[in-house]
């Protein structure tokens, strides 16, 4: 039988994630009756997570960012909200701000390689300057990617409590 490849290891684990990840969060401002916008702090919790070292290479746990999302428990401004996200949606933001970048700097850095005795050049310049072009070109993927998987709303955290109420 034959022995499947790390690739296929790494897709089947990530595919069959399905814990997720809390943080609290307190709501600042009421957008709308059914949009709010909420400031997380980053906190203990997250040293238990799983998928922290992707939080944490996506900024996070060293920083409070604000967030506008949809309002499904009726919180209201001051309240203390649960933020519940996917680990499977923290690893595809991972790998969308470093694979892709990654393959097409590796991709691009070989075809200079290759190309550049045609071009008149040193097959290491060729590589450096496929190199530099592979890395704008996998940000740029990297960018439209990530506006488009942005779009399924699978990878915003969803309110699913209210864990304490302001009072007035």
């Amino acid at each position: 039988m034959e022995k499947p490849s790390v690739f296929i290891l790494i897709v089947v684990t990530i595919l069959s994630m399905s814990s997720e990840c809390h943080e609290t969060a307190t709501v600042t401002s009421v957008i709308n009756d059914n949009r709010v916008q909420v400031v997380v702090q980053r906190s203990e919790a997250c040293g238990a997570c799983s998928a922290r070292g992707a939080c944490q290479a996506l900024g996070g746990q060293t920083k409070d960012f604000l967030l506008e999302l949809d309002n499904t428990v009726g919180a209201k401004v001051g309240d203390v909200v649960r933020l519940t996200l996917s680990e499977g949606a923290i690893i595809q933001a991972s790998a969308i701000l470093y694979l892709i970048p990654a393959i097409g700097l590796l991709a691009l850095a070989l075809t200079g390689s290759a190309l550049a005795p045609a071009m008149g050049m040193q097959s290491d310049q060729g590589a450096v300057i496929g190199a530099l072009a592979g890395l704008v070109v996998g940000f740029a993927l990297s960018w439209i990617t990530a506006r488009s998987v942005e779009k399924n709303r699978k990878t915003i955290p969803v309110i699913t409590q209210v864990v304490s109420r302001h009072s007035d």
